[in-house]
């Protein structure tokens, strides 16, 4: 199998001697009436010219990338304009007219050089309104740094239209059953660089990622009973971590680091526990005559959401850590489940059942203030949020088989991440920490 390592640059170099720091605020993500930014990328110049055989279509990933961020507009570009000749662009090189006559108001230029498998890429960011360069920045490593190369800088243009930290260098992890049997799953945020990092030949549910992003754990039947496993992405070392009687399901990291709540059935109904890592200091935290499970701890550890049929129907409770305080969330619908806390704290996504069909909603943590986020047929389910709170990564049967979604917080903006024959389930998007897969 193969092992997960974290990702890290061999070099990243400030492009000297022109690089501005942003003087505004381009972007304002907060704006209900945000207008998506016009932005052109043309594509990337081999810097070594000769005609090389390998083009590297970097300007497509950013491109991608920003088109899924929902705060760019990516123009179409002429040929007078999308075929950039020169090897080297500065702001005192550029007819900024002529791009700006197109509706341009930033321009991303780049260029690599590429010697056996070392990579050097070279990237700028211009502002056409204003006739000058933004940023730019000189990246080197491997071949096979290139979609990270990519992301870093579509990062940096987010930082720099927005003034917040972008998280398209972040990892998924969902469930899929390409194989034909269920196996955890990585992939980029763009749903490209898809890896198997599970062989149980079974059924596995719900991977959950450590706050560092080292490990993930997950259920599966490999020993025929649902059973908990942890994961090390760094060594690759697969342990079992609960093989309690009955269910050992839905796991949830603490924010810490440090404990473990899941549902567990050992005493006949499937109750809320926590336990530490290791599997030890196993503490009952539910006791209701209903099933409990899909645990989610609030950011700050002190509150638990989890799902609950003890008034009847499956409900959004949330106590406090150590099981104390239980109370209602939901009232309305009758099936209500997957709640997955905001990092900001501020929102708890869940589904509900609506028309038939399951959507996706938000409300505040005293179950208040309820948003929907989906709409129409087909099932919405398993919502987790990025890192900064902004988006939710959910799995869809709305155009066939069950695929991964993308949407922004407050419902305005959804795109479509994977594209496969195959039914990807069980999403769980990464702390911001990036990692590349190596051979062993």
């Amino acid at each position: 199998m193969k092992r997960i390592l974290l990702f890290i640059l061999v070099s990243l170099f400030l492009l000297p001697p022109t690089v501005y720091a942003a003087e505004k605020i381009y972007i304002d993500i907060d704006t209900p009436t945000m207008r998506r930014f016009p932005i052109a990328i043309p594509e990337f110049k081999d810097l070594k010219g000769g005609g090389s055989s390998r083009q590297l279509r970097i300007s497509r990933i950013i491109a991608n990338d920003l088109e899924i961020s929902g705060l760019f507009n990516i123009l179409s570009l002429p040929d007078s304009l999308g075929n950039l000749n020169k090897t080297d662009l500065t702001a005192e090189e550029i007819d900024f007219s002529d791009w700006s006559a197109i509706g341009t108001e930033a321009l991303v230029w780049g260029g690599y050089r590429l010697e056996g498998e070392r990579l050097a890429v070279e990237v700028r960011l211009f502002d056409v309104i204003q006739g000058r360069q933004i940023a730019g920045r000189l990246y080197q490593g491997r071949i096979n740094n290139l979609r990270e190369i990519a992301h870093k800088f579509s990062n940096e243009i987010i930082r720099e239209f927005t003034g917040k930290e972008g998280v398209l260098g972040t990892k998924l992890a969902y469930v899929s059953n390409a194989t034909g049997r269920k196996e955890v799953y990585l992939s980029d945020l763009d749903g490209y660089n898809q890896q198997r990092i599970t062989n149980d030949a079974t059924i596995v549910l719900s991977p959950a990622w450590s706050p560092d992003a080292r490990k993930i754990v997950y259920t599966s039947y490999k020993r025929r009973n649902p059973d908990l496993y942890l994961l090390d992405l760094i060594t690759g070392r697969n342990s079992l971590l609960s093989h309690r009687p009955g269910l050992n399901i839905s796991p949830a990291w603490s924010p810490r680091g440090d404990r473990i709540a899941f549902s567990l059935s050992q005493e006949g109904n499937a109750e809320i526990y926590s336990m530490n890592i290791d599997g030890s200091q196993l503490k009952r935290l539910t006791n209701s005559w209903g099933i409990d499970v899909s645990p989610t701890w609030s950011p700050d550890g002190g509150k638990i959401a989890f799902v609950s049929s003890r008034a009847g129907n499956p409900h959004i409770y949330v106590m406090d850590s150590e099981g104390k305080g239980a109370r209602r969330l939901t009232y309305e619908g009758n099936y209500n489940s997957s709640p997955a806390w905001s990092p900001r704290g501020d929102r708890i996504a869940f589904c509900s059942r609506n028309g038939g069909y399951f959507q996706i909603f938000t409300m505040d943590p005293q179950g208040n203030e309820i948003q929907q986020l989906t709409f129409g047929s087909g099932n919405n389910e398993d919502p987790s949020w990025s890192p900064d709170g902004r988006y939710l990564i959910f799995s869809s049967i709305r155009d066939g088989n069950s695929e991964l979604y993308l949407i922004n917080a407050n419902g305005s903006y959804s795109k479509r991440l994977t594209r496969t024959d195959y039914d990807e389930t069980n999403p769980a998007w990464s702390p911001r920490i990036q990692l590349v897969v190596s051979e062993p």
